[in-house]
């Protein structure tokens, strides 16, 4: 049996020999295998970011695949966008990526692709499910592919005119280690690269550019400097983070913003995707420009199936995937989101900052993750909903994913996380004053629950 604790919402993730075994990884195969055989499509694509486990964890599933007669291609150490355009360039509809994403070292994980769509939910939480004793042995095959040539001519080729501007990279020791040079070299300029040699033990910082301890060293070259900007990645290259000309780092729901704003010059009426940590402002921004702005769930897989449903043409997280559908797959990809962000920079007389200050019009957090017991999760939120909606009970409650309790003035997000052992909580508020007192009245709520409250209690001192 899996470990159903690694069986994601959004995909498979857990701590490496402990929660996540190769057992667990073998039986994942097989039941992958016999999915595919029922599906008439025996063959699949395997893709893998730099941790320490990953190439144990591909070799095992290569193993289990080819002796059930399934064709595999390997496209080795790559990020997880450059895995998601190889299953669009060489039309096979199944993909598996492995890689921790932004975890720490010690987890890795799958991502998945089955039948050209998204491989979540119920169709992983019911892997343990799928009935494997008529599976027949029969010698698969392997295939090396690289699809980086393919993806430098028709994806990075697109913006070979950016010169004029001072960027700082960040790959983190990450997968985009392995094609940045492609990337600076493609859109010209001036490009200096920091920790561009993939290494899985993350030695300079944890591989999430969405938190600002993560780009200390970025925003102080920046700061030293002069650049215009600087780029960073998280472990597999599917989130971005930009920093701007004054060393700090942009908030996704302000880069998705100006990317929303940005698009709408290439096609008038568009349909946009945020997910429910976004700040108002985007919402009531994008609404006042005639764009369609649609709320939605957290997580990649959720956005991805919103952005079919409703025929979106771009979409974006708090957690720094950008989704573009117009002009593109639909896919989150952060190389073409950094590009079509500092695109706007490069055709723009004015800096980042100036660009974004008409936009900062509130205070807010950034996420804000409270540890707790995976077991007792669930349990927690629900019981802290109970609680906040007799305390709010005058504001708008919005429940579309945890609970976002939207008043006149402020409005704060408590959900559960699905791919740590944590509840994620952000406040904006729009008179500067109360906003620190609205966080103290939060940590006396938060404080009757089981929840480590350090990284609230720390981002509370330092405002």
């Amino acid at each position: 049996m899996i470990n159903p604790e690694i069986l994601r919402e959004y995909d498979i993730r857990g701590i490496y020999e402990k929660s996540l075994t190769l057992n667990d990884v073998t039986k994942i195969a097989l039941s992958i295998t016999k999915i595919l055989i029922n599906n008439k499509s025996p063959n699949i694509i395997i893709g893998h970011d730099g941790r320490v486990s990953s190439l144990k964890i591909k070799n095992t599933l290569i193993e289990n695949f080819t002796t059930y007669g399934i064709e595999v291609i390997d496209i080795s150490l790559i990020p997880t966008p450059l895995s998601y355009f190889s299953s669009k360039c060489y039309k096979i509809p199944n993909l598996i990526m492995i890689t921790g994403s932004h975890n720490p070292k010690e987890y890795n994980g799958l991502k998945m692709i089955i039948d050209n769509k998204p491989f979540f939910g119920k169709s992983i939480k019911s892997l343990n499910e799928v009935d494997v004793s008529s599976l027949i042995k029969k010698n698969g095959s392997v295939k090396f592919q690289n699809p980086l040539i393919r993806y430098q001519n028709e994806i990075l080729n697109r913006f070979s005119n950016i010169n004029k501007l001072k960027i700082v990279w960040d790959p983190g020791n990450g997968a985009i280690g392995a094609i940045i040079n492609k990337i600076t070299n493609t859109i010209g300029g001036t490009n200096i690269i920091l920790n561009q040699s993939i290494d899985g033990t993350f030695p300079n910082h944890h591989p999430d550019p969405t938190v600002k301890s993560n780009i200390i060293e970025i925003s102080d070259f920046i700061k030293k400097n002069s650049f215009d900007l600087g780029v960073a990645f998280d472990g597999d290259g599917d989130r971005v983070g930009i920093i701007d000309n004054k060393g700090n780092l942009v908030y996704s729901d302000m880069i998705f913003l100006l990317l929303a704003l940005d698009l709408q010059k290439e096609k008038k009426d568009i349909t946009a995707v945020a997910d429910v940590k976004c700040s108002k402002i985007l919402f009531d921004v994008l609404k006042e420009n005639g764009i369609r702005i649609l709320m939605s769930k957290t997580g990649h897989s959720l956005i991805k199936q919103m952005i079919v449903a409703e025929n979106a043409d771009i979409a974006g997280e708090m957690s720094g995937h950008i989704f573009y559908n117009h002009g593109y797959y639909g896919y989150d990809d952060a190389i073409y989101a950094s590009l079509k962000f500092i695109n706007i920079l490069n055709s723009s007389n004015n800096s980042l900052s100036d660009i974004l200050e008409p936009y900062m019009q509130s205070s807010s957090s950034p996420e804000i993750k409270l540890y707790c017991k995976e077991s007792e999760k669930f349990d927690l939120l629900s019981n802290i909903i109970s609680d906040l909606k007799v305390i709010y009970n005058d504001a708008y409650l919005n429940e579309i994913d945890g609970i976002r309790v939207e008043s006149s003035n402020f409005w704060f997000l408590i959900r559960a996380s699905n791919t740590q052992n944590c509840l994620v909580f952000r406040l904006e508020h729009f008179q500067n004053e109360l906003f620190k007192p609205e966080i103290q009245k939060i940590i006396t709520i938060f404080k009757k629950f089981n929840l480590d409250l350090k990284e609230l209690d720390s981002f509370y001192k330092a405002i």
